[in-house]
C-alpha cells in the first residue's frame, strides 16, 4: 500500500508540474511568432526591405523566415500550419493552388512587372515572325506560360503552332544557350543580365499583353487575425520607406540579390509596387483562370472571388 502510495504521489506531483508548465508557456515565449516566406528574388524589395528595416519585429513579432523555390511548395507549407504569409506568390501558382483546394486567400497585390517576363532567343536567331513550329522552352502552368500563350495569339498563332518544352526557366536558358530549343521563357533578373552581356535577343515582353502580377496570399483562417494585420502594417511601412528612400533601397539589392548596379537600374524601372487590387487586375485573374482551365492544367474553373 505504501509504494501505491508513492506512486500515485509522484503522478499526482508530475501532473500538477505539466500543468504549471503549460501555463507559463506563453509567458516565456513572450512574443507572438508570424512564419514569413522570404524569397528576395527576382526582384522582391519590399521583403527585402521588411526584413533589414525589422518592421515585422518592431510590430511586437517574432518572425521566421523561410525560403521556397516554387509556389506551391508555399500553399503547402500553410496547409500544414508551418507558415502564416507568403507574400509574394505568382498568380497562376495561386490560382492552380486555389483550384486545388487549399484553404486560401489572397489579401493584396504585391507587384506588377509585365517587362520583367519575356521571349529570349539566341543573337541571330529566330525572328519573332518565324515562331511557327520553333520549339520553346517555357514552365507549363506559369505566368511565362501564359505570355507565351499571348505573344503567339498576337503573332496569329496558337499554343498548338509550336513545340512547347517544359522546363523551368534556369534549365530553359540553358537549353536554349546550347541549341536545344529555339527559344526561352526568360524572367528578370536574369533577363537583363544576359541581354546587357549580349548572349541573348529579347523577341517580346509582357508590356501590353500581361501585368505580370504577383499577390500576397494567407491561409483562409488567419483572414483578420492580428498576425495578417501586422503584417499589413509592416508591407505598408515597406513600401513608404521604398518611395522615401529609392537610393538606400538600390544599394540594398545590389547587395542583397549579387546584381551588377546596372542590372539593379534596368530590372528597377519594370517593377510597380502597390497592394490594390483593381477592376482591371481582377479582369486579369480571370483570364488566366479561363486559360489555366481551357489548357487542362486546373480541372476545377474557379471565380476571383473565391480568391479573395
Amino acid at each position: 500500500m505504501k509504494r501505491r502510495g508513492s506512486l500515485f504521489n509522484l503522478i499526482l506531483f508530475g501532473l500538477v508540474l505539466v500543468f504549471a508548465l503549460g501555463v507559463a508557456i506563453p509567458e516565456v515565449k513572450g512574443k507572438p511568432v508570424i512564419r514569413l516566406a522570404y524569397n528576395p528574388l527576382p526582384f522582391n524589395l519590399p521583403s527585402l526591405i521588411e526584413k533589414e528595416q525589422n518592421f515585422m519585429v518592431k510590430q511586437g513579432f517574432e518572425v521566421q523566415y523561410d525560403t521556397f523555390l516554387v509556389g506551391h511548395a508555399m500553399t503547402e507549407a500553410m496547409a500544414s500550419g508551418d507558415l502564416d504569409v507568403a507574400p509574394v506568390m505568382g498568380a497562376t501558382s495561386t490560382i492552380v493552388s486555389k483550384a486545388g483546394g487549399r484553404e486560401i486567400k489572397v489579401i493584396g497585390c504585391y507587384s506588377k512587372a509585365p517587362g520583367a517576363f519575356g521571349l529570349a532567343v539566341r543573337p541571330g536567331g529566330i525572328t519573332i515572325e518565324q515562331l511557327k513550329g520553333a520549339k520553346i522552352a517555357v514552365p507549363i502552368g506559369t505566368e511565362a506560360h501564359v505570355l507565351l500563350g499571348k505573344i503567339l495569339a498576337e503573332q496569329g498563332l496558337t499554343l498548338r503552332d509550336v513545340q512547347l518544352v517544359n522546363l523551368l526557366i534556369p534549365d530553359g536558358i540553358t537549353a536554349l544557350q546550347g541549341g536545344q530549343v529555339d527559344g526561352a521563357m526568360i524572367v528578370e533578373p536574369v533577363m537583363s543580365r544576359l541581354e546587357q552581356a549580349g548572349k541573348i535577343t529579347i523577341l517580346r515582353d509582357g508590356v501590353g499583353l500581361i501585368s505580370g502580377l504577383t499577390l500576397s496570399v494567407v491561409p483562409a483562417t488567419l483572414v483578420g487575425s492580428d498576425q495578417i494585420s501586422a503584417f499589413q502594417r509592416a508591407h505598408n511601412q515597406s513600401l513608404t520607406y521604398l518611395r522615401e528612400h529609392p537610393e538606400q533601397a538600390r544599394v540594398l539589392a545590389i547587395s542583397a540579390l549579387d546584381l551588377p548596379p546596372s542590372v539593379v537600374e534596368s530590372v528597377a524601372k519594370k517593377y510597380i509596387f502597390d497592394p490594390d487590387i483593381t477592376e482591371e487586375l481582377r479582369m486579369e485573374l480571370e483570364d488566366t483562370i479561363c486559360f489555366l482551365y481551357n489548357e487542362g492544367i486546373i480541372r476545377k474553373r474557379i471565380s476571383v472571388d473565391d480568391l479573395f
